[in-house]
């Protein structure tokens, strides 16, 4: 292995959530880098490079690699990185494909060989094509807290049906207008923090998967899943100003010690729009339309702490199958529509009602069940 020195070139700066590529300049100064090299200098590609063993390239504290337009290719999905991030320091990979690889981006090493100086910094990924890899993105950092924060932008993350597109454990990872699309799991995060803003997660299993996670999504997108989002334990979600859409279930919401806040969102056309057997979820201002069954809760639903129950208000129930469907005893219902479903309009005895409940033009009889309710307009 040995250390480059490549001078740094002009990075093109291209908008666009597929990450268009830009071939770099010819002229960049210094030795091409050879896979396994650490770069210790920010570095241009100026031609594609396949890796036949080992990893790609390791980052250096500081370093930003400009794959310029080109590819980083390995060996295969069952070893190497493409990228291996170091520990501490700020590091950038951007302009360019990653592909081939067991990971394709390693925010740095694996905690069974902690360094000595410990984890932090942050791993930028801006303008890059991750693909054909059995993790795109894969970040761990340690139970002690120290991670390396990891920030997606302006990037796709694209498997084949199989694999993880990011998975990060003990860390932060911040995704902004980016892709993450046909994995089995698109986001599987545990004992972490992620955001996802003006993004997509499509044709997924499972759009994202968490446990013991904070996951906030905004002004997204999740479509055609199986499964948009899927908390499990002790998670803490939040939702707004998105779309779920085409999914089998928007959100599984099957998290005991969890809470679910969900707002300004629509589902739309997904056999379940928000399923719930755990958390306690706090629903406003939602639009249902079009989906076999809107919004769905289990008999035995966490109560929450203090006993603080799950509540539906201000939200509309359109042109589905069934619109608002709760076996949970105390759900708290108000200022919600009902209308054009095809079986029952809101069908929640044992809720608890807080007025303003409207229905009409749904197909079962009586319009509502467990609220009163004035025909809708």
């Amino acid at each position: 292995m040995r250390t480059t020195t490549t001078t740094t070139a002009a990075a093109v700066l291209v908008a666009g959530v597929c990450a268009t590529l830009v071939a770099g300049p010819a002229h960049a100064a210094g030795p091409a880098p050879s896979c396994g090299d650490t770069l210790t200098q920010d570095t241009v590609l100026a031609a594609d490079l396949t890796c036949a063993e080992g990893d790609g390239l390791v980052l250096a504290p500081g370093v930003t690699l400009d794959l310029g337009g080109h590819a980083l290719t390995g060996h295969g999905r069952s070893a190497g990185s493409g990228v291996v991030a170091p520990a501490q320091g700020v590091v950038t990979v951007t302009n360019g494909v990653v592909r081939g690889w067991h990971r394709g981006i390693t925010a740095h090493e694996d905690p069974g060989s902690p360094s000595p100086e410990g984890l932090g910094g942050t791993l930028y990924v801006d303008r890059v094509v991750v693909e054909d890899t059995t993790y795109g993105i894969r970040a761990r950092g340690r139970v002690d807290g120290q991670h390396k924060r990891v920030v997606v932008d302006r990037s796709t993350i694209r498997g084949d049906g199989n694999g993880t597109g990011i998975l990060v454990h003990h860390g932060t990872v911040d995704t902004r207008r980016s892709t993450v699309q046909r994995h089995a799991v698109g986001i599987q995060a545990g004992e972490s923090r992620v955001t996802l803003s003006r993004s997509v997660v499509r044709d997924n299993g499972t759009g994202a998967a968490t446990e013991q996670t904070r996951l906030e999504i905004t002004s997204s997108s999740l479509v055609g899943n199986r499964f948009g989002v899927y908390t499990s334990y002790a998670d803490d979600l939040f939702v707004s100003h998105s779309e779920m859409l085409h999914n089998g279930r928007g959100l599984f919401l099957a998290a005991s010690d969890g809470t679910a806040r969900v707002q300004d969102t629509t589902f739309a056309r997904n056999d379940v729009g928000i399923d719930q057997t755990g958390n306690l979820a706090l629903v406003r201002r939602v639009t249902f339309r079009e989906n076999g069954t809107g919004y769905r809760v289990a008999a035995g639903t966490w109560a929450g702490p203090w006993q603080q129950m799950s509540e539906v208000v201000d939200s509309t129930f359109t042109d589905g199958g069934d619109g608002l469907v709760s076996a949970q005893d105390g759900l708290r219902v108000g200022g919600n529509g009902a209308s054009g479903n095809s079986g029952r309009g809101i069908h929640a005895p044992g809720a608890t009602d807080l007025g303003g409940n409207t229905a009409s033009g749904n197909g079962t009889e009586p319009q509502c069940v467990g609220v009163s309710c004035t025909p809708g307009g």
